[in-house]
């Protein structure tokens, strides 16, 4: 490449005249923030590397046919990847190309298994005071109506103890963090199988898609043997549809193990397209709304469609009276009431939640291009139409559907009519050509990157070799007209500037570094602020309130027992918009605050340079300084500092941890924790920049700016001094240098 072929010519005329260019050239590498050819190498590879596949994700709640959708994308409908019965036998599953047949099932950590089994003992200890406590009202309730002083026996106890109990866990269904887990340990428990045996991952090659398959069953099919210890499965086929994209197929949203949600939600940030499967009869429910709480709005491409799937389901019923069994004007029924119903929904959730911003302002304003139906079914009979005894009774009972309802467009006997119709339900190639065009996207994406680094990277490179050769003119003209006594002169003259201007240099010099200190401490903490602000706002925003029914129960010992369903305003909390804005919070800091303290530095050190000059001149007569040489004696010393670097990271606590939108307590909970999170951060942060200062003045204090000023500048003379001594030696070098400079483009 041009880029890496320039750079490596820079590199190897330095390298050859390094006796009277490497300083200067240091210098502008500092400046000019310079890598590199390697270092170039490796940033154009990653950034290939990152982009080199397109990511595609798939959410969707469990039985949505997300596994029938992925069937009829990669395996034109066979049933190879196993349908998740529960959200605890959904794993993240990773699909992408590979040369072998293989399959790498990564089991929880002992940690993650750990935290599983606390989280389960915090539902246990939650269960038992909860049912205690609802035990003890509903006691106290019936002791209110016990008029007659008899007293409550053991049976009665026993009953109302487990009415207390189940009352405790249908409250704690809210709690969905602690319910999965406790569900997933109790898995684990039942497996006898000891964790620690299993190892970390386990490497499946298989001959056959339908061999792959079987084994599958053992980590990810709801009675497999590793079921409960599986965390993820990152599969490789060797199939052509499959070169150049990543699938990335997630897990429910009541996802009990923290690092596995993390890792879903970092891998669907960067993804291309993504999915989301909805089925067609309870389309975009309350708990669709949740899992798409994982998307949040990033730079870059970004293509969300919904697929609502299991379309030939709603083919009956009234949908079929309506349009007179007319296939076509049913089915435009059908997808027509889908794109308004999704129109409606999120136009709905963005006025209620405006924290979500832009994130599915596409999907709103494109409504009637951006729904997808699909019918995994209808592909998986078209696919199998010659071999009918291979077909499971449901797809018996689908057929015969179709063929009752719709006897015009399916039959046994018109065989190219009826997979003319079944594709029309299927509609698979309508979900290929979307990823086709997202890759064209994604490769104009990629050249478009490409070309901004490279000429970014050109334009440094060019000011970089123009600025060695602007310096090597004025040596060549320093030499030239250069007097050895009128150098000697000058470094005399050195001395008594020295002893005039030193102190009062260095008593400026230490000002600019605290007003420096000063300047920088508001900066970022101001910039900071208003993060903290924003994000605190989205938590507030994500708080809401519904309306709840519950049941009291009404003793009245003497003629009746029964209950009433009265009515309550209970808080609720949408977590993912939540943890979505906390983490962005997080990103900026991570992302930021080095990048704009170094920002601020180099804006301090230029205005410096003026500074300490006009100080010079304000002290000494102009004839006895060189500005230019004074500005580069100055700036050499400043580039020697060792900067110390501010550099921030940290995770999610353990409490906000939770999926889903919680109620009452719960999201009461959820919510301060958040808020105290945001403050406990932003005091963290604060004594980050505080320490990052200490350190960033001493570093600077310590520097003898003077000192090393005029000892610097008494070298520049005593270097020039030689260099006239061997003058045609000396002018030889440079103009050589010169001239290989200028060759290079």
């Amino acid at each position: 490449m041009e880029l890496i072929k320039f750079r490596e010519e820079l590199e190897n005329i330095i390298t050859k005249h390094n006796n009277i260019i490497g300083d200067e050239s240091n210098n502008l590498i500092a400046e000019y923030a310079i890598q590199s050819s390697e270092k170039m190498k490796e940033a154009l590879q990653k950034i290939e590397q990152e982009n080199r596949l397109l990511q595609i994700g798939i959410i969707g709640r469990v039985k949505a046919g997300k596994s029938s959708l992925l069937n009829a994308m990669l395996f034109d409908g066979k049933s190879i990847l196993p349908k998740a019965a529960t959200p605890m036998t959904a794993a993240l599953t990773v699909i992408s190309y590979g040369d072998t047949l293989s399959t790498e099932v990564e089991f929880f950590t002992q940690n993650d298994i750990k935290n599983i089994r606390e989280e389960h003992a915090a539902y246990i200890h939650e269960l038992k005071n909860l049912t205690q406590k609802n035990l003890e009202e509903i006691i106290k309730r019936k002791g209110q109506k016990n008029t007659d002083g008899v007293s409550i026996s053991n049976v009665d106890v026993q009953e109302l103890r487990e009415k207390a109990e189940n009352q405790a866990k249908r409250d704690l269904k809210s709690k969905i963090g602690l319910s999965s887990a406790y569900d997933q340990y109790n898995k684990i428990q039942a497996s006898g199988i000891n964790p620690a045996t299993i190892g970390d991952k386990k490497i499946i090659v298989a001959p056959t898609l339908a061999d792959l398959s079987d084994q599958l069953l053992e980590y990810v099919g709801a009675d497999g043997k590793y079921m409960p210890f599986t965390k993820s499965v990152h599969i490789k086929l060797p199939q052509e549809n499959l070169k150049n994209i990543q699938i990335v197929d997630t897990p429910g949203v009541n996802d009990p193990v923290q690092s596995r949600e993390e890792r879903t939600r970092e891998l669907l940030k960067f993804c291309d397209v993504v999915l989301i499967v909805s089925p067609s009869g309870q389309f975009l429910s309350r708990e669709d709304m949740e899992l798409m709480d994982r998307i949040t709005s990033k730079e870059g491409i970004r293509e969300l469609y919904v697929v609502a799937s299991q379309v030939d389901l709603q083919l009956f019923g009234s949908v079929k009276s309506e349009n007179d069994g007319d296939l076509h004007r049913a089915f435009e029924s059908i997808t027509s009431d889908l794109a308004e119903h999704l129109h409606s929904t999120l136009s709905e959730l963005k006025k209620s939640n405006p924290e979500i911003g832009t994130t599915y302002d596409q999907l709103i304003e494109q409504s009637k291009t951006k729904v997808i139906h699909s019918s995994g079914m209808c592909l998986s009979i078209k696919e199998k139409f010659d071999s009918k005894e291979t077909w499971d009774e449901g797809t018996k009972k689908a057929w015969e559907n179709l063929t009752t309802h719709y006897p015009d467009y399916y039959s046994n006997t018109d065989k190219e009519l009826s997979k003319s119709n079944l594709d029309l339900l299927a509609n698979i190639s309508s979900i290929n050509i979307i990823i086709e065009e997202v890759k064209g996207k994604k490769d104009e994406i990629l050249k478009r990157r490409k070309e901004d680094f490279v000429k970014a990277k050109m334009d440094s490179l060019i000011n970089y070799r123009n600025e060695l050769i602007k310096y090597i003119n004025i040596q060549i003209e320093s030499i030239e007209s250069g007097d050895i006594d009128e150098l000697q002169v000058q470094q005399k003259k050195l001395k008594n500037i020295k002893e005039k201007v030193s102190l009062i240099l260095d008593e400026e010099y230490y000002d600019l570094v605290s007003e420096l200190e000063v300047n920088i401490k508001n900066e970022l903490k101001n910039t900071l602020e208003k993060h903290f602000i924003t994000t605190k706002n989205a938590v507030n925003s994500a708080e809401g309130s519904k309306t709840e029914e519950y049941t009291v129960v009404i003793e009245r010992w003497y003629w009746f027992n029964g209950s009433e369903t009265r009515q309550r305003e209970v808080t609720t909390a949408r977590t993912g918009a939540i943890r979505s804005s906390l983490e962005e919070l997080n990103n900026h800091i991570e992302s930021n605050i080095d990048i704009d303290s170094k920002k601020f530095i180099l804006n301090w050190k230029k205005s410096l340079y003026l500074q300490l000059i006009k100080t010079m001149r304000d002290n000494v007569d102009d004839d006895d300084l060189d500005p230019q040489q004074i500005q580069k004696v100055i700036r050499n010393v400043l580039n020697s500092v060792i900067y110390p670097d501010i550099s921030y990271s940290n995770n999610l606590p353990a409490s906000l941890s939770a999926k889903g939108t919680l109620t009452g307590n719960h999201a009461e909970n959820f919510l301060q924790d958040a808020q105290e999170y945001i403050s406990k951060l932003r005091n963290r942060v604060r004594q980050d920049i505080n320490s990052y200062l200490s350190s960033l003045v001493h570093t600077l204090k310590a520097v003898s700016l003077s000192e090393n000023i005029f000892s610097s500048y008494n070298t520049m003379l005593e270097e020039l001094e030689n260099q006239i001594k061997n003058k045609a030696m000396t002018l030889d070098s440079f103009n050589r240098l010169n001239g290989e400079l200028g060759k290079i483009d």
